[in-house]
């Protein structure tokens, strides 16, 4: 059975555009719209029901005016890339996406929003999704350098990246000054965001990044288990802040990656660390309170 069509729900057959799905991690497939701006109307109203539904379960709190703000703005229509992951039944348990862009000249990916919900998390979903964009990418590029950029105050996420890919790829540094290169990068991905009066280029802190949450960004405030790490984000990253993450990605270190996933050992997570544990609300997101421990780590981006 070609694989377009394979495993999938007819929720999924109903949005007009027929994803491309391939297997993921542990029996989960990633069902991936490399065109999302075909997505039809009904299609797009659906998708953004269940994103909507998804952030809610895999946050525990309401993100419903920050999907329609993305949806009012295009979303379907910027995002480059947009995928679901399916549990082994063909149910949706989480998504992510990226933009293609050129930051200060120089190629880039923008990791949009992404999330897990909670029973599912154990299996290093994230961590797939994102190896699996990335080895899309770099292999159809896999001269040169490619800066990753993402916007999160989730510490995990900025530990788990620099647990994977080692700590002179992923910046800021808390040991060593923003390079020149990597603040250019950031300030000129700050612009497109919408947020270039809010960085601060020597630290790359984005002051008010989620303003547009009515409400809290994560229902318990996350926490990576490193204790400095985790000091840092909270006394230095304000409830609504985020750090703008520029790492430096090439065909080298991804090879790595995908060597310790062929050999089944601790494979970099290069989504976030393992998450604290916590339940967040299985239901519907209307109902949804902040009671749960977050996602891997928001990353809103595409100018909401």
């Amino acid at each position: 059975m070609p694989e377009q069509t394979r495993t999938i729900n007819q929720d999924l057959r109903d949005l007009g555009a027929p994803p491309t799905v391939r297997p993921l991690v542990n029996g989960y497939q990633v069902a991936r719209w490399d065109t999302p701006a075909e997505l039809t109307g009904p299609g797009r109203h659906r998708m953004l029901t269940l994103l909507r539904d998804l952030a809610a379960r895999s946050f525990g709190a309401d993100h419903s005016d920050y999907w329609h703000a993305r949806d009012d703005s295009g979303f379907f229509d910027q995002i480059s890339c947009l995928a679901l992951i399916l549990d082994p039944a063909g149910t949706p348990v989480g998504w992510g996406g990226y933009h293609r862009h050129r930051f200060a000249s120089r190629r880039a990916l923008y990791l949009d929003a992404a999330g897990v919900v909670p029973a599912h998390r154990r299996f290093g979903l994230s961590s797939a999704l994102m190896t699996h964009f990335l080895t899309r990418e770099l292999i159809a590029r896999p001269w040169g350098n490619t800066y990753v950029v993402l916007r999160t105050r989730h510490p995990a996420v900025y530990s788990g990246w620099r647990k994977g890919l080692g700590r002179t790829r992923v910046h800021p540094r808390r040991d060593r000054p923003v390079p020149a290169m990597i603040a250019r990068i950031a300030t000129d991905a700050a612009r497109w965001l919408g947020d270039g009066p809010r960085l601060d280029p020597r630290t790359l802190l984005v002051r008010d990044a989620y303003r547009m949450f009515e409400g809290c960004v994560y229902g318990v405030a996350p926490r990576s288990g490193h204790v400095d790490l985790d000091t840092y984000f909270a006394e230095q990253v304000g409830p609504k802040d985020a750090v703008l993450m520029v790492v430096r990605m090439s065909a080298l270190p991804l090879a790595g990656i995908l060597l310790g996933r062929y050999l089944g050992g601790l494979s970099p997570a290069p989504t976030g660390g393992r998450p604290l544990r916590g339940a967040a609300p299985a239901r519907s997101t209307v109902q949804a309170t902040p009671t749960g421990t977050g996602a891997f780590g928001l990353i809103p981006g595409g100018r909401p």
